[in-house]
């Protein structure tokens, strides 16, 4: 019985395993949406020396790149609003333009409003209006990140949603593996894990499917175990059906859901009822 124990066992781990990197998956991933949601709010956060790609419709009465007018930009040039090509929208038709907010290696920390507009004086459109933000290095704009995780690794919380994720289905594979060799195992040596259980005056009452049931009868004696593989006590079998086998144990024994009773039927001995 104590040769497949170590199934048992890494069957448990692994099961704890799955359950903690699943669990601090769906953990990162909130960290990920909680960061998202109350994060930036229209803020384009950048550092120097960076460029970051942006969109948006044209401005009104406006055709062509060289008719925009863009304010807002330092007088140094450090930052930037810098429109480059013209495209039909995808959804709903019309021209769009995209282009790049370029932050120079020199850039001073603060805000910035960059407003790219008509030269008509038409009514500004809000999604022509870049609020952005240069803070002096990386390390700074990860310590003023909304995510847990960013503020405390410098890293995205979705990679370790990601990475979480897949270490987890790794580890719920094993626990599957470990359980199929744990039930072969029990089912090579005849015996099978307790699933249902049952006080009674005449003793408790332990269901299992034990392999071999057409041999088995009522009266016929077997063993009940740990998972760990100790002996725990007898039990005599009162019902078969169908690979479902009802026995008794009388012993004062503290049996439980999981552990294993074993009859081997060409061993096993009939006990007077």
């Amino acid at each position: 019985m104590t040769a497949g124990t170590r199934y048992v066992l890494w069957q448990k781990r692994t099961g704890v395993l799955a359950m903690m990197l699943l669990v601090g998956a769906v953990l990162s991933l909130a960290d990920a949406l909680i960061g998202g949601f109350g994060g930036s709010r229209g803020i384009i956060e950048l550092i120097p020396d960076t460029r970051y790609q942006i969109s948006g419709p044209m401005p009104p009465r406006t055709e062509a790149i060289k008719d925009f007018v863009i304010e807002g930009q330092p007088r140094d040039g450090s930052v930037q609003l810098v429109p480059e090509t013209v495209f039909s929208g995808y959804w709903l038709g019309g021209n769009m333009w995209r282009g790049l907010i370029v932050i120079a290696p020199d850039a001073r920390e603060g805000d910035y409003v960059l407003i790219a507009k008509d030269r008509f004086g038409e009514k500004q459109n809000p999604a022509l209006v870049f609020r952005v933000r240069v803070w002096p290095d990386q390390a700074a704009l990860d310590a003023h990140s909304p995510s847990l995780l960013t503020r405390k690794t410098g890293s995205s919380p979705y990679l370790f949603a990601v990475g979480l994720a897949l270490g987890g289905l790794v580890a719920g594979g094993a626990n599957f593996l470990f359980g199929r060799l744990w039930a072969q195992d029990l089912k090579a040596r005849h015996c099978g894990e307790i699933y249902k259980l049952r006080r009674t005056e005449q003793g408790t009452e332990i269901t299992s499917e034990l392999p071999g049931g057409d041999l088995l009868r009522p009266g016929m004696e077997g063993t009940v175990y740990r998972g760990t593989g100790e002996r725990l006590c007898t039990a005599r079998i009162v019902a078969c059906d169908s690979g479902e086998v009802c026995m008794v144990v009388k012993d004062a024994v503290p049996v439980r859901l999981g552990d294993v009773a074993c009859v081997c039927p060409e061993t096993a001995e009939m006990s007077g009822k």
